[in-house]
């Protein structure tokens, strides 16, 4: 039997050797099996699977061998030591896994303390280094023993302090914009992500018929609707009895306040259009909706229906939980968000007149407006700005075709992978003018001028519906000559113009409190500016309501009848119908907050105020472009991948917007967020991409069972150096270019922290990351993986870039480092606290926010066009904290690169930088997180603060000393 056992060992150790641990672990078992009396295989058998992370399984072993070892006079010092070593690691790391319990613990109690004891005698004449790690390991026991009992009782609160922590760079001006009127097509999640990418929803292949979803940036809240309408009807084709049992949530979530109070009263008119069968009340609300929704100036009539669903609406806020109809949710952390904004609209008193003076239907840059342009009656100025529009445009369409690469060109359908430069280049040549008309018309899409269209360039409101018409003297006989083709006459147009500057009302719900901020408009009474073409929303609706029909396949906007008040009418009418047919089985949920930091709070059970049985995990989640703001595919993952459900249809997707102009494709935006390409995520981060075409239409990702076998993930080697190079990218990011090249990589510490818990559910081992954490902490880290250091994107190439290896400072950034780790230490999933430093705090109550009233060092430009030092809107910002008697601030921020690379002067513990800020105002106030211990040695110490842009060095407050910081909680 011993000769088997010795083969077995033999081709476990070949196992092992090939990272294999899980099969090494297998043979290593079986040749314990067959010779129970020899330690080595147990031994053997421990080491596998320690490396495999099965840390319960690995401490038995590892005392099955030391019961055969102890008493022997021939045992080895060295493998007493090596398993006495693997033993408490192993119980460091199982009791933070929660697999190795208290009463385990307990009943192994006595073998535990006397393998200990004899490890500490039998290698007291080894080496120093063999000494040192054997004390450390056990202290970190010590530790973790201690501690146990807290983390299994305060973990949860761990975990929902981590939740809250910012995980993002701060703008230096905490104004947001507002985008009140959507420009996509409408989505149905029940379908797919769009007309364009069918992925049907097979409800008789769920695993259960509650099916939730999930709208990150709702916005106008389109997507929602089209779900909902698609949601109702995909319901009807199962049988009454499954019908009967179905459940739907839908989570309606955004940044804005004045985004989720605007969706609120869209869906509080949706739901009086369902409490009335009065045809005419029906006409006014669906009007209303029409011109809420999509219209910057409304009739009266809707104005007063407006006005009083948002006195009802902020009625129903006074109540606690809010008094909203029953398929209705509002967060209640979201009312004191919201509140001011409904304040807003019914007090505030904003003109018509000059809401129309500062709207315009669709710019002259469009390419599309030249077919309304040359419509009868149009305006001659007009047509020959939009011709010389249009040449100006050929000449950009025939400059981007002259440099497109040959990697760019390989991505047209009629080349291959495989065509060579040359011919890709001389075929764009010869066939110039050709291509430049293709890309001209395919702009345009074969539109045609509407009818609507030309009213609207006289009148810039839509026209009423045809029931309601009566009500608008003199606008009938004006339509029936635009609808011949006819010119309409200045004096008739005036009379137009003074009738809706008179008796309509600008739509409210468009303007945001900004509006009132001198910051922003100096006579604290600003308008919106649009300068949109207003139908691209009435034709999206359009094409929606035919998705059924035989008209499904036609193209867009190519009836020159179509009406905003029959498309949005229509459209709205479905979206109601649906609602009322899903009574009861139905729950509409808005969440005022950002997307990732909602994600966390339920995944860590930090949305202590939304009831228990809401969902925490979707079927299909629509995060729109929000990406483009908070790290992309990185974020997504981090964030979102957790919150999908585990079945094979679960899928979020998401589109890029803010800057396509930015990346040379799909692999460059992969590589600028995760320092991965598409095809090495599921690797790295156990997740599928499921489409990654994100640059021209959208990324699609679905999640993966978790734990992934260990197999199928990064090994150790890679893991570690991917690590190293988002964690020194995160110390000092790359810097943006102008729009519309603009890139956001916003992630901070916290981030990566987040990260590193992800990985771990991923299935890495938890000793990995507490090992690479390890190296962190000590101050400083000897690498071969630089910084990237130019401007966003980040080249594919530098993913794989190597230097030669030298010693990096990571010290500035620990105390970020403290004030993570103190607030989430009962959660961590590994063991730490042997690499804290000494000056560490682990008391989350320690933790506080402090306050300094600051003043700018200079001004930022608010227009982020006209700027030369870098949009305040930016998420850019750095704390700076320092001791100004032992170094000038001005040597830090400006050479932090050089500190980073251990180039530079100052030494450690005279400075360190913030990453995680709590609240940013630059030219008002700055909130931050610090040891409460900390701030009173800073104290003796005479340290300043000021805030700095991490991109180019800028100073962007003046120093405020630390006796001037006052203590927020």
């Amino acid at each position: 039997m011993s000769g088997n056992a010795a083969a077995l060992k033999q081709r476990g150790n070949e196992r092992f050797k090939a990272g294999d641990f899980l099969r090494a672990s297998e043979l290593y078992a079986q040749a314990e099996k067959a010779d129970p009396r020899d330690a080595v295989y147990p031994s053997n058998l421990s080491a596998a699977l320690y490396e495999a992370a099965d840390y319960a399984t690995c401490s038995e072993a590892v005392l099955r061998s030391w019961k055969l070892l102890r008493g022997r006079e021939d045992a080895k010092a060295d493998l007493t030591a090596r398993l006495s070593g693997r033993l408490a690691k192993s119980l460091c790391h199982g009791v933070r896994a929660k697999t190795v319990t208290l009463d385990s613990l307990a009943a192994h109690g006595p073998d535990i303390q006397q393998m200990r004891n004899v490890a500490v005698k039998t290698t007291a004449s080894s080496s120093s280094s063999v000494i040192e790690e054997l004390n450390r390991v056990w202290s970190e026991w010590d530790a973790v023993k201690a501690e146990a009992t807290a983390y299994v009782e305060n973990g949860r609160e761990g975990l929902r302090g981590f939740s809250r922590l910012p995980m993002f760079y701060k703008p230096l001006d905490t104004t947001r914009e507002f985008f009140s009127i959507g420009t996509d097509d409408i989505i149905d999640l029940t379908a797919g992500w769009g007309p364009e990418q069918l992925y049907p929803l097979k409800f008789d292949k769920l695993p259960s018929l509650d099916v939730a979803f999930l709208f990150g940036g709702v916005g106008d809240g389109r997507h929602a609707f089209g779900t909902i309408a698609g949601l109702s009807q995909a319901l009807t084709k199962l049988p009454k009895a499954k019908r009967s049992q179905s459940n739907a949530h839908l989570t309606l979530l955004d940044i804005h306040d004045g985004t989720i109070a605007r969706d609120l009263c869209i869906l509080l008119l949706l739901h009086e259009l369902n409490s009335t069968s009065d045809s005419t009340a029906r006409s006014e609300i669906k009007a209303t909706l029409t011109y809420t929704f999509g219209g910057v100036a409304m009739p009266d009539y809707c104005y007063r229906r407006l006005e009083m669903v948002i006195k009802d609406l902020r009625k129903r806020l006074d109540s606690t939980p809010p008094d909203l109809p029953a398929w209705l949710y509002l967060s209640s952390d979201s009312v004191p968000a919201i509140t001011p904004t409904l304040d807003y609209w019914l007090t505030t008193k904003k003109t018509t007149k000059r809401m129309l003076e500062r709207h315009s239907h669709m710019s002259p840059d469009d390419p599309r407006a030249d077919i309304v342009a040359f419509h009868p009656g149009g305006n001659k100025d007009r047509q020959k700005a939009f011709k010389d529009k249009r040449d100006a445009a050929y000449a950009q369409i025939r400059t981007v075709l002259q440099s497109l690469t040959p990697e760019q060109l390989r991505t047209w359908p009629i080349f291959s992978r495989n065509t060579p430069a040359a011919e890709m280049l001389a075929y764009v040549r010869n066939n110039m003018e050709t291509l430049v008309e293709k890309f001209w018309n395919e702009s345009r899409g074969g539109k045609v001028p509407l009818h609507e269209e030309a009213w609207y360039w006289t009148t810039k409101v839509f026209f009423p519906p045809r029931e309601l018409l009566k009500r608008h003297p003199g606008f009938d006989e004006a339509w029936k000559r635009i609808r011949n083709n006819e010119e309409i006459s200045e004096s008739t147009q005036r009379k137009l113009q003074k009738q809706i500057e008179s008796e309509w009302k600008p739509n409210i719900t468009l303007f945001d409190t900004k509006c009132a901020d001198p910051k922003c408009y100096p006579d604290a009474d600003g308008y919106p500016d649009y300068t949109i073409d207003m139908f691209h929303t009435v034709a999206y609706m359009d094409h929606f309501n035919k998705r059924n029909g035989p008209h499904a396949q036609d193209p867009m906007r190519t009836d020159e009848n179509m009406l905003a008040a029959l498309a949005c009418g229509a459209f709205f009418e479905e979206v109601a119908a649906a609602i009322k047919s899903l009574d009861g089985h139905i729950v509409v949920e808005l969440i005022c907050g950002g997307l990732s930091d909602e994600l966390l709070k339920m995944q860590c059970r930090g949305d202590v105020t939304r009831p228990a049985e809401f969902p925490r995990k979707y079927t299909r989640m629509w995060l729109s472009n929000v990406p483009d703001y908070t790290h992309g595919t990185q974020n997504v993952i981090v964030y979102a991948i957790p919150s999908l459900q585990d079945d094979p249809q679960a899928a979020l997707a998401f589109n890029c917007m803010l800057n396509t102009m930015a990346w040379g494709g799909d692999d460059e935006f992969f590589t600028t967020y995760t320092l991965l390409l598409p095809t090495e995520v599921s690797r790295y981060l156990g997740c599928r991409v499921i489409d990654s075409k994100v640059v021209m239409k959208v990324c699609v990702l679905g999640s993966h069972s978790l734990p992934r076998p260990l197999s199928s993930l990064a090994t150790r080697e890679e893991l570690t150096a991917w690590l190293t190079r988002v964690l020194f990218n995160t110390f000092i990011p790359a810097r943006s270019k102008p729009r519309p090249h603009n890139v956001h990589a916003p992630h901070n510490l916290t981030a990566f922290f987040a990260l590193l818990f992800y990985l771990h559910h991923v299935g890495y081992p938890a000793h990995w990351l507490s090992e690479f954490l390890a190296r962190v902490l000590s101050g400083s880290m000897v690498s071969d993986i630089p910084r990237y250091d130019g401007s966003w994107p980040i080249p594919v190439t530098e993913r794989l870039r190597r230097v030669p290896s030298r010693r990096v400072r990571t010290d500035p950034w620990l105390v970020d480092f403290e004030n993570i780790i103190a607030t989430a230490y009962n959660a961590l999933p590994f063991p730490i606290a042997t690499a804290l430093p000494e000056d560490f705090s682990r008391d989350i109550t320690d933790i506080q926010v402090w306050e300094a009233q600051v003043t700018p060092a200079q001004r930022f430009s608010m227009d982020p066009w006209m700027n030369t030092t870098g949009s305040p809107y930016d998420p850019r910002t750095s704390l700076l904290f320092w001791r100004p008697l032992e170094v000038a601030a001005s040597a830090l921020i400006g050479d932090m690169a050089r500190i980073f690379e251990g180039k530079g002067e100052p030494a450690p513990g005279t400075f360190f930088v913030l990453t995680m800020q709590e609240y940013v105002q630059y030219e008002t106030r700055i909130r931050f997180k610090l040891s409460r211990r900390r701030v009173a040695r800073m104290r003796t110490e005479k340290w300043s603060m000021m805030a700095y842009r991490h991109d180019n060095g800028q100073q962007a407050t003046r120093p405020v000393p630390v006796e001037k910081w006052t203590l927020v909680t």
